[in-house]
């Protein structure tokens, strides 16, 4: 029996972003491999789409008008067999030019396959990885693991370090919200800092705007953000116990690049998300996490996108934007940055980001900066 399921890699390299396909590309694949693709080319600019059909057994009418599209935007077809390339040229109109020998990237995605690789390793990994330096680079291990199953293995990894923006003491603030509806803007610095009761607590250091503003963006969001507090972080963290997890490709700018996962809730409980997951290859890092909550909390209609921004390879602050829909003045929007404040000074090591005790020269509670210094220093803000 053949195997007809779908399934396609994504390969971005130095000169052309490679789309590798395998099995029968029917309408509903086609949706989200365009959609796929739409994502990625946002982020790889101008180069060369390559489309290999090598491994595709089968393509109906809406994966031939995909493809033919994508040819007559200049695309480069590839086929490496008689049968696909007989497929490709009668979507194509044309014979295909003879193909070299070509080395395949391609590793059809299986669920079973995908994390056997990964569990394989995590143990090891966590083994030989020191908790108060598990951020920092590895190096890339030469093995036929595929390269997105190590990076998925060193993100398990990274859950189980000390968490800078919960576990490391005060974080600093910074909330930028808008109704668009009322052209009204608001904006929020403060301390973040865990009590005795175990919850959040807030020091207010600088409050501007319209106070509907903080009526109906902000003091919901914090509100949301206690209740989430309520919730066991076993219930909601982002591993398989909670998640699916389907490998979407890869994805590079500059000097940067990505593994990209899509996540799909197993159960429709408070605080899950649905969307992309985005892993650093070499530390595991989570460097973007992007989508919609699948069940409301006082708020509703939540869509959030959080981004990691690193210094010497680890975590230093993290941005946060939010779509929010409130009653009855519509649509809030929310920037959200949190710099925790141990990791604060720029003469701090990476060993100290990572998890070193090193004391930051803009700590909180050494007497060596001032509130107002302070809001200058980390958020460039004026009084």
């Amino acid at each position: 029996m053949k195997d007809s399921a779908f399934r396609y890699y994504m390969h971005d390299g130095p000169t052309a972003f490679s789309i590798e396909l395998a099995g029968v590309l029917a309408t509903e694949g086609a949706k989200k491999l365009e959609q796929d693709w739409r994502s990625a080319s946002a982020v790889i600019g101008r180069k060369q789409l390559v489309v290999d059909l090598s491994f595709v057994t089968e393509i109906d009418l809406r994966g031939r008008q995909l493809l033919l599209r994508w040819f007559r935007n200049g695309a480069t077809v590839r086929a490496n067999t008689p049968k696909s390339r007989t497929l490709a040229e009668s979507i194509i109109g044309r014979p295909l030019p003879p193909n070299g020998r070509i080395s395949y990237t391609f590793r059809p995605y299986q669920p079973g396959s995908f994390f056997q690789s990964v569990f394989a390793i995590i143990g090891l990994l966590v083994l030989l990885i020191p908790a108060s330096v598990s951020a920092q680079p590895l190096a890339i291990v030469q093995s036929a693991t595929p390269p997105e199953s190590i990076a998925f293995a060193r993100y398990i990894t990274w859950l189980h370090a000390r968490d800078p923006f919960t576990e490391s003491g005060p974080v600093a603030l910074a909330i930028m919200a808008s109704l668009p509806g009322l052209d009204k803007q608001g904006s929020l610095v403060a301390i973040r800092e865990v009590g005795e009761s175990e919850r959040s607590q807030y020091e207010i250091l600088d409050l501007q705007g319209d106070a509907i503003v903080f009526e109906r963006a902000v003091a919901p969001y914090l509100e949301a953000q206690r209740e989430a507090e309520d919730l066991p972080l076993s219930s909601v963290i982002i591993t398989p116990r909670n998640y699916k997890f389907r490998y979407a490709g890869a994805v590079e700018a500059g000097d940067k690049a990505a593994y990209v996962f899509r996540i799909t809730p197993k159960k429709s409980h408070v605080g899950l998300i649905r969307g992309e997951l985005w892993i650093d290859p070499v530390t595991g890092a989570p460097v973007l996490v992007t989508g919609y909550l699948v069940r409301n909390t006082s708020i509703r209609g939540i869509n959030v996108t959080s981004q990691l921004t690193f210094v010497d390879g680890c975590p230093s602050a993290r941005t946060t934007h939010m779509v929010i829909e409130t009653q009855p003045v519509g649509r809030a929007e929310l920037a959200i940055i949190e710099f925790p404040l141990g990791l604060a000074g720029p003469d701090t090591t990476a060993a100290a980001i990572c998890g070193g005790s090193r004391p930051s020269r803009f700590s909180v509670g050494d007497g060596l900066i001032s509130r107002r210094a302070l809001i200058q220093a980390v958020f460039g803000l004026e009084h």
